[in-house]
């Protein structure tokens, strides 16, 4: 399977329409820890503690989140590969956590392996990324932004939400794509990077719907593009940017990770019950509205998609000479 049919498959899963689930409380009395290799308040945060939640309503157990924030994840990473198969203890990650970090040095974990110290759970939740521009740069469009930025005598200012992310992985291959000069700004963080935005110190950003929403709203910031493969239901009228990128994209997704000792009976009914719980009516619309596709992969799927994904990643970021010490 290509690249375009590997994409194109994942999109195709994110629409599937699906009845709330209604089980047993099969784990009542039973305690789990959902580990968050990101800050609290987060994307990945928030995404964790809605499925975490899920759990909890459905099953009767108890799903604590811990955040154990740092070294592009590794903290986190290194801590549930370091658990016993019996701790009930799964890690929550962004996919760049198997398929980048592994592959810079500066974001490899020293200790861990994850694809052999890791094994995947449930693919649950895509991050959508969108393209967004300052009022400052008056343009109201993406063919509008890409003639600017081509005419344009110096370079665009792109924010980035960090070193490596997707965010930065997206504006490189848009800059690839398109044939475009851009000056990338690293920040510690999709706050900062939106305040600047807002005062006019950047001329766009990758950004996700929930950091960058406040902006839009008061005027400050204009959704032009969407960097998934096809559009979603809520940014009506937004494009994709599937054209511009010639039918490539970078992904960003959210799935649940447990040691690799951890006994494949229990993985496989996580599994099913994060599934379950995401195909909620009120789960999925609560990843919907904070910027989140809810996803229902298989464990094959998601086996395959990580293992494909890896050879994707590498390859593209052997392409670019990126310090990612910043």
């Amino acid at each position: 399977m290509d690249r375009r049919q590997l994409l194109t498959a994942v999109v195709a899963a994110l629409g599937a329409s699906v009845s709330p689930a209604s089980f047993a409380q099969k784990w009542t009395g039973k305690q789990f820890r959902f580990v968050v290799g990101y800050p609290a308040g987060g994307v990945v945060d928030f995404a964790a503690r809605t499925i975490a939640e899920g759990i909890g309503h459905e099953t009767g157990a108890t799903v604590i989140v811990e955040n154990k924030p740092g070294a592009a994840s590794n903290i986190a990473t290194e801590f549930v590969a370091r658990q016993p198969s019996d701790a009930g203890v799964f890690g929550v990650f962004a996919n760049s956590t198997l398929t980048t970090n592994p592959f810079v040095p500066q974001l490899a974990s020293k200790s861990v392996d994850p694809f052999k110290d890791l094994k995947p759970v449930a693919a649950f939740a895509d991050m959508i990324l969108v393209l967004a521009v300052t009022e400052q740069l008056g343009v109201k469009t993406l063919p509008e932004f890409l003639a600017k930025a081509k005419a344009s005598p110096t370079p665009l200012r792109v924010g980035l939400a960090g070193i490596g992310s997707p965010h930065h992985l997206a504006a490189l291959l848009l800059e690839r794509s398109a044939g475009l000069n851009l000056n990338m700004v690293p920040y510690k963080g999709g706050a900062p990077m939106i305040a600047d935005a807002a005062g006019g110190h950047l001329d766009a950003v990758f950004t996700t719907i929930p950091v960058g929403g406040a902006m839009v709203a008061s005027g400050k910031l204009r959704w032009i593009a969407i960097a998934q493969p096809k559009t979603i239901s809520s940014l009506p009228g937004v494009p994709s940017l599937v054209e511009v990128f010639k039918g490539s994209s970078v992904p960003s997704w959210i799935g649940v990770f447990a040691p690799s000792g951890t006994p494949d009976t229990l993985i496989s009914s996580m599994h099913d019950t994060i599934n379950q719980v995401v195909a909620t009516t009120a789960v999925a619309d609560k990843l919907r509205k904070n910027g989140l596709e809810p996803l229902d992969w298989t464990l094959p799927e998601t086996t395959k998609f990580i293992s494909d994904e890896a050879v994707f990643m590498k390859q593209f970021l052997s392409e670019f000479k990126l310090d990612f010490s910043a």
